[in-house]
């Protein structure tokens, strides 16, 4: 915003160091985080948390409100100078604070204190550089107090250099955020590597149980035909009363192919239920390490999200 007072000549001359007077003031404010494990509380941050001017996602946010006042006098006719000026910046700052923080575990509240400290510290930058940018405001319009023209040159001048110092500024905000964003991406990079190589493994575990529970469901498929042809045929043997004599060393001649084909369909439904019990046994332990690696991966994606 730029606000001009036309003077008459013949005031009195403030000093040099009146001229231009930058006049800044900060303030911060909170917002409020809960959830008492780390994914609770990206949770509330994801579903609470704040978009910056962009509308993207942030974690903390700085704004600078820009005013300037300025008197410019007229000591000869249409000939202008800057008598004054007064530029006013308000920064706020919006940082995460955590409801509960005494009740948290202490490894969580260790996690969010020095997630919190590097939030400020970044919102801290913003701020160095907003107000770097108004100091460079300040000397600008300071060069130009004794210069002498057009007044419609003048206002143009002043109006060239807060545009441009402020796209300067902003063009320094932007910078910072895609050198950080690529400082965090770095120090993720070794957590993502981990997690890329466990979720290779995850998949090939999810496979082989996919796999293993087709086996199961084939095996058991062979086993309940097998089961229900040897309650068929021990059925037809209690008929005739020839499965007692199986057991004897040499079974008579009539029912020698019926104690075979009998031993046959019990050696059969064995084998079937062995191989069940290996692949039960197989399964169960790819399900604890699938559990086990599961919880690896979400330690990790906590990790990350840590150095947001």
């Amino acid at each position: 915003m730029l606000i001009a007072v036309w003077g008459c000549a013949g005031l009195p001359p403030a000093s040099q160091r009146e001229k231009v007077l930058l006049k800044t003031s900060h303030s911060i404010r909170y917002y409020s985080v809960r959830g008492m494990t780390a994914g609770a509380i990206f949770d509330d941050i994801d579903k609470n948390g704040l978009f910056d001017h962009e509308a993207r996602r942030a974690v903390g946010l700085t704004s600078a409100e820009w005013k300037v006042d300025w008197k410019v006098i007229e000591p000869h006719p249409g000939l202008c100078r800057l008598e004054s000026m007064t530029i006013a910046v308000v920064l706020g700052v919006t940082l995460p604070q955590h409801d509960r923080l005494n009740d948290l575990s202490e490894n969580i509240r260790t996690k969010w204190q020095r997630f919190a400290a590097r939030v400020a510290a970044h919102e801290q930058r913003h701020v160095d550089i907003y107000l770097g940018g108004a100091k460079r405001m300040k000397a600008r319009m300071e060069a130009i107090l004794t210069r002498r023209s057009a007044c419609s040159e003048l206002e143009s001048t002043v109006r060239g250099i807060w545009a441009s110092q402020e796209a300067e500024t902003e063009g320094t905000q932007n910078e910072f955020h895609r050198e950080d964003a690529a400082k965090i991406r770095e120090g993720q990079k070794p957590l993502q590597a981990r997690i890329d190589t466990i979720q290779t493994r995850l998949a090939a575990i999810d496979s082989e149980m996919r796999r293993l529970d087709q086996t199961l469901d084939s095996l058991k498929r062979q086993s309940d035909r097998t089961h229900a042809e040897l309650d068929g045929l021990k059925a037809e043997m209690a008929r005739s009363a020839s499965l007692a004599s199986c057991s004897q060393p040499r079974p008579p001649a009539g029912i020698q192919a019926l104690c075979q084909r009998y031993s046959g369909l019990v050696a059969a439904y064995n084998a079937l239920v062995g191989q069940s019990n290996d692949a039960v046994t197989r399964r169960n332990g790819l399900a604890d390490e699938h559990n086990r690696v599961g919880a690896v991966i979400n330690d990790l994606i906590e990790e990350i999200n840590w150095t947001r």
